[in-house]
């Protein structure tokens, strides 16, 4: 078995796991679809597999335990709604002070840890300082700004930097995506773990349909992209990622044409739209077309903060019709 995201923290992870020299705190930093995920993951299979040799070995009983997302040993927490609240990091405790029950170690991960409550923060750094041996905790961040130093400095800090495009495209491309999509693939994920799994969602093709939908309305300052909001996206009640998906899509859509405004088609993402790129960059600034993609992501970051998504999908239309 191989490490998703091949590279010096692999390597370094691997030797830790396989030199029985654990830190009993990770925190993975980096942006979204780095590979932290896929990664943290893979270290987690590694530190509860039972193999003397490799790890993780993919044949133990502990490996196929954890294959079946069911290993009693491995404890996932998220945010609820839009944070980790103390309720969360109180249960993972009372989980973690009973003795493992099928590995020697137990192992824990926060996704999204930054997204913490002060209490919830609070809650972990006692957890942190007074370890139930042996415990493995692994915390995922985009970005460290909004940790409690005292977390961070009791945890291993490894960066997570993007990956190059190209390099992922090459990996998608041996797994047998066509070029056109694994090259879109690249650019819109960091690692080719998060763009498969980009790719392998239900409304992946519907995504990319509606944006270019959208984005042909809005350019002709039609007053139909409301509509097609409402009837392609909630009236059926699209679920967060799929929104935040569209919205991802939608701003490189932009960025694409914003290259093709600063003739710089061959930094496109999405190579088989030059033609409509083209013509959108003659109706937009570049000024304008900045602007459109920083309302794009202003709308996520809203999303992200739980807004009302019908509220603030449309006042983004509006906007973005606006130039």
């Amino acid at each position: 078995m191989t490490w998703p995201v091949p590279g010096p923290v692999a390597d370094m992870l691997s030797r830790s796991v396989t030199g029985g020299k654990l830190a009993h705190a990770y925190l993975f930093l980096g942006p979204a679809g780095a590979g932290q995920e896929e990664t943290a993951a893979y270290f987690a299979k590694a530190v509860l597999c039972e193999s003397v040799g490799t790890k993780p070995c993919g044949s133990c009983d502990q490996c196929r335990r954890f294959d079946s997302g069911n290993h009693p040993d491995l404890l996932v927490v998220e945010p609820e709604g839009n944070a980790i609240k103390i309720a969360q990091v109180r249960d993972l405790q009372k989980a973690f002070s009973r003795k493992a029950m099928q590995s020697a170690s137990k192992v824990y991960l926060i996704h999204q840890a930054d997204k913490m409550t002060v209490e919830a923060a609070n809650s972990l750094l006692k957890f942190l300082e007074e370890p139930t041996s042996p415990v493995v905790a692994v915390l995922l961040a985009e970005s460290k700004t909004m940790l409690l130093p005292t977390i961070i400095s009791r945890c291993q800090v490894i960066q997570f930097p993007r990956r190059p495009v190209q390099v992922v495209q090459e990996q998608l491309q041996a797994e047998g995506i066509p070029v056109s999509k694994a090259r879109f693939l690249a650019f819109m994920k960091q690692s080719a773990g998060a763009a498969k799994q980009f790719a392998d969602e239900e409304r992946f093709a519907e995504i990319l349909t509606v944006v270019l939908q959208l984005t042909e309305e809005i350019s002709a300052r039609r007053n139909n992209a409301l509509f097609t909001l409402q009837e392609k996206v909630i009236k059926h009640g699209w679920q967060s990622h799929e929104i935040e998906g569209l919205l991802d899509c939608l701003a490189w859509w932009y960025r694409d044409v914003l290259h093709v405004r600063l003739g710089m088609e061959r930094e496109v993402a999405h190579d088989i739209h030059l033609e409509r790129y083209r013509q959108q960059a003659m109706s937009a600034t570049e000024e304008q077309l900045l602007a459109m993609i920083e309302t794009v992501m202003t709308t996520k970051k809203r999303l992200q903060s739980n807004a009302n998504v019908q509220l603030s999908l449309e006042h983004m239309i509006l906007q973005l019709q606006g130039g």
